[in-house]
């Protein structure tokens, strides 16, 4: 595999089980190689959108994206799959963006974050250059015409080249930021393009931020639902039943395919 990780399924769907040692070794050898990688987010939520959204399935699918585990509940999926997965396999973002941003600093990684609006991400650069101030890191918001051929993305994709960042971060929401990345990955002079959500947010404190005891849990998502019901109830009480049953229909299917070659092989012989 390109850099050396190595992917698995789970039911089908595409996981890269990695620690967050990993994913910075996986960092040091492509701005070493002076190659390419993805780093998307895999949870709950990401399922949902590689089922319901091509593009989204396959920037995942790409053998240069790697696709780390970002929520609890794709642990015990990886395990009832068979996978050896524990919870030093969950790499949420909220809990390795300040080691990324230390491990950036100590290796000289320049890194850009595109996302939020202005105000997060005015507030969010000003703290980590307060507490890194080594730390070369510039940004863009996530609000501008993101269309492909656009002037607005187009200046954006040039900010982003001018700065030659080893690390690019895209934090503009599950679904937009990696239709982003895929219309603009051959443009865009960096290493690693990680897919972070509303990471930034919760840094800046713009949205509150779950214990991080609830992460081990599984119930980050109880705590998300009850702070802004009308932003999660959907994500939370509607599309988990939405993946299971695509899961457990892929499964079957699969089931029935196999069964029908073993038949057919049986057949011929």
């Amino acid at each position: 595999m390109p850099l050396g990780f190595k992917s698995s399924e789970i039911f089908g769907v595409k996981v890269t089980p990695t620690t967050m040692d990993d994913l910075f070794t996986l960092m040091d050898r492509s701005v070493a190689a002076k190659d390419q990688v993805v780093i998307a987010s895999l949870n709950l939520h990401g399922m949902y959108k590689l089922f319901k959204d091509d593009v989204f399935r396959s920037l995942h699918e790409d053998p240069k994206t790697c696709v780390h585990i970002d929520g609890t509940p794709i642990i015990w999926l990886g395990k009832a799959a068979g996978l050896p997965l524990n919870g030093r396999h969950r790499t949420g973002w909220i809990d390795w963006f300040l080691p990324l941003m230390e491990r950036a600093q100590r290796s000289g990684w320049r890194v850009y974050y595109l996302g939020g609006t202005e105000e997060v991400l005015t507030d969010g650069l000003a703290r980590l250059r307060a507490e890194y101030p080594d730390l070369a890191i510039d940004g863009h918001n996530g609000y501008f015409d993101a269309r492909p051929g656009s002037a607005g993305n187009a200046a954006v994709v040039g900010h982003i080249n001018r700065f030659e960042p080893h690390i690019l971060i895209v934090g503009m929401g599950m679904g937009r930021q990696e239709h982003w990345i895929s219309a603009n990955r051959d443009s865009l002079r960096t290493n690693c393009i990680g897919t972070c959500g509303a990471c930034m947010e919760y840094f800046a404190g713009a949205v509150p931020t779950a214990p991080r005891w609830l992460a081990p849990l599984g119930l980050e998502w109880l705590y998300r639902l009850l702070s802004d019901p009308a932003r999660f109830w959907r994500r939370y009480l509607v599309e988990p039943w939405i993946v299971a049953w695509f899961l457990v229909t892929g499964v079957n299917r699969k089931r029935r395919r196999a069964a029908a070659a073993a038949e057919a092989e049986r057949s011929s012989s």
